[in-house]
Formats: structure tokens, sequence, C-alpha cells
């Protein structure tokens, strides 16, 4: 019975689950700021060599790196590169940051008619993905996957800003 339930319960959070969290966040971003981070490599020239890949994917579409500027993508790589196991493991998260406002010190700021002081830093778009490879293949699979989420970004981007399509 309690599994019939928990079944029950999971089937309708799928049904009635909303689109992802964010969803119009990416409006009006043309330019930003990018930090990328590897962890557990010390490769200098594949790091430049994904840095040069990421800039040029993003010009592609007319959105600019430039520097100290809010908002900042940060792409974090971190990297098990097990020479001895069969398997090497690797997780790659990909945050966009940006300035946003509590919505009390936006309102309050409204009928002050004051521009507040009071900016947060908060995370608008976030994806990642982990995974397993061989020690041979992990450069690879490596940049498939920030690829991977730099569609999904550019994905989500053409959709809030569907005017930049043409």
């Amino acid at each position: 019975m309690i599994h019939r339930l928990i079944y029950i319960i999971s089937f309708f959070q799928l049904i009635f689950a909303q689109g992802a969290w964010y969803n119009g966040n990416l409006k009006g971003i043309d330019n930003f700021t990018m930090e990328l981070n590897i962890k557990g490599l010390d490769d200098g020239v594949w790091e430049k060599r994904v840095s040069s890949f990421v800039e040029l994917r993003f010009l592609e579409n007319d959105i600019r790196i430039v520097k100290n500027q809010m908002p900042k993508l940060v792409i974090d790589v971190n990297i098990v590169d097990s020479r001895i196991e069969a398997v090497s493991s690797f997780l790659v998260i990909f945050s966009l940051y940006n300035y946003s406002i509590s919505e009390s010190n936006y309102y309050r700021s409204m009928a002050d008619t004051l521009i507040t002081n009071k900016l947060m830093t908060s995370k608008v778009f976030s994806r990642e993905v982990m995974g397993q490879t061989s020690s041979r293949n992990l450069y690879r699979d490596v940049e498939k996957s920030i690829n991977k989420l730099i569609s999904i970004y550019l994905d989500q981007w053409f959709r809030d800003n569907p005017l930049k399509q043409f």
C-alpha cells in the first residue's frame, strides 16, 4: 500500500512539475565575464584551449566575454584522473551569477525614488554534468560535457531573447 502511494505521488509530481527555475533569467544578457576553474589537472595548454573554445562558441552567437563585469560565468571542472584504475571521474559545473535585489528593498527604493545599494550576488543559471571515463578519453569527454552545457545555455538564452535569432 505504501509503495503504491509513493508511486502515485511521484507520478503526480512529474505531471504537475513546473519548468526550469532559470526560465527568463537570461533575458538581456549579451556579455559577461568568464572564469574557468580546473582542479585535478596541471595542464595549462589544455586549459587555454578549453577557454578559447568556450569564448569562440559564445562569439558565434554574438555573446561577448568581457573583463571585470557582472554577470559572471563560472565554469568549474573537477577531475579525478586515475591512471591506476580503469575509471576516471569528472564534474563540470556551469553557473552564471548576476546582481540582484530583495523584493522588499526593491519596493522600498521605488517608494523613496532612491536606488538601493544593497545588491546581492545570485545564481541565475546553473547546470552540471558528472561522468566517468577512461583516463585515455578524459580530455575528450570533459570537452564534450562543456560543449553540451554551452548548448543548453545557448538554447535557454535564445528562448529568453527570441529576437537575437535574427
